[in-house]
């Protein structure tokens, strides 16, 4: 005997209906009770489960990473990008103002100080407060920089990537790596070439003006030697920077996107340093 089998829906009612006769049946019935033809019911389509993604785990240590931003760049901006952490970026602050500190007690080398002992020991201790207050000063303005081109960095180079503010801070501070190194050569390059200076405190007249000369030949000696180090470093940490972002982004923001934002940036900041400077 030919078996015909019908699936059958469900109407807009909530009624089920045999196909063949239209005669309601329940859901539960495999024949229908009026016509006797086999009922076969729509099968639910079960979703397959979606695989979890495993979390980044980081693969290399601080120093690792300092390492590799010098010898394999795109390694290392991955792995920042994976697992972004702060404790990498306020190293290389705290050495950025430790560098600081040395390249200006190395210039502080290069002058002498004669005439009365009193005086010198002023104008020394004045000096030495001087510099404290700048070392302070210079690490809160590296801090809020650097937390405030971070915040520009992440929605300049969203796109859509929904990337978070740690990964674009992590990213950008580490970036920082290349200020730190030629700080240290523009340093070295600066107490190497000044001559030294020698500031007689009796007179008040020559004292100024000796002072006057040398800040003259050491801002040339920056404008010199310490601006094309600078520029130079602005172009390393912006390809750095970019690498970061294109991986933090989940490739969202171009390469080429990235370094712009990076070296405008930068840009502007070192020529606001040199124009303080002068």
């Amino acid at each position: 005997m030919e078996c015909n089998v019908f699936l059958v829906g469900i109407t807009a009612e909530e009624n089920l209906t045999c196909p063949k006769c239209g005669a309601l049946v329940s859901k539960g019935d495999k024949f229908c009770k009026n016509c006797g033809a086999e009922l076969a019911w729509p099968q639910e389509v079960v979703p397959s489960p979606v695989p979890a993604v495993p979390p980044y785990e980081r693969s290399f240590s601080m120093v690792e990473r300092f390492w590799k931003l010098v010898v394999s760049p795109s390694e290392a901006m991955r792995d920042i990008a994976g697992a972004p952490d702060y404790s990498g970026v306020l190293v290389i602050i705290m050495f950025q103002i430790v560098v600081a500190i040395l390249a200006v007690l190395g210039v502080m080398q290069k002058i002498r100080f004669v005439g009365p002992s009193q005086q010198v020991s002023w104008i020394w201790g004045f000096v030495g407060g001087i510099m404290a207050f700048a070392v302070i000063l210079s690490g809160l303005v590296l801090v809020g920089f650097w937390m405030l081109k971070s915040l520009i960095v992440k929605h300049s180079c969203d796109n859509g990537s929904g990337w978070t503010f740690k990964v674009a801070a992590a990213v950008t501070g580490y970036a920082y790596i290349s200020d730190l190194i030629f700080g240290v050569l523009g340093a070295v390059v600066v107490w190497v070439l000044l001559p030294q200076f020698t500031v007689d405190v009796s007179s008040v007249n020559a004292a100024t003006q000796s002072l006057a000369n040398f800040t003259a030949q050491a801002n040339w000696l920056k404008l010199w030697y310490s601006l094309p180090f600078s520029f130079i470093g602005l172009a390393w940490k912006s390809y750095l920077g970019s690498l970061g972002t294109r991986f933090g982004t989940k490739e969202k923001c171009s390469l080429g996107r990235a370094f712009v934002v990076f070296f405008v940036l930068g840009l502007v900041g070192v020529l606001f340093g040199f124009i303080n400077r002068w």
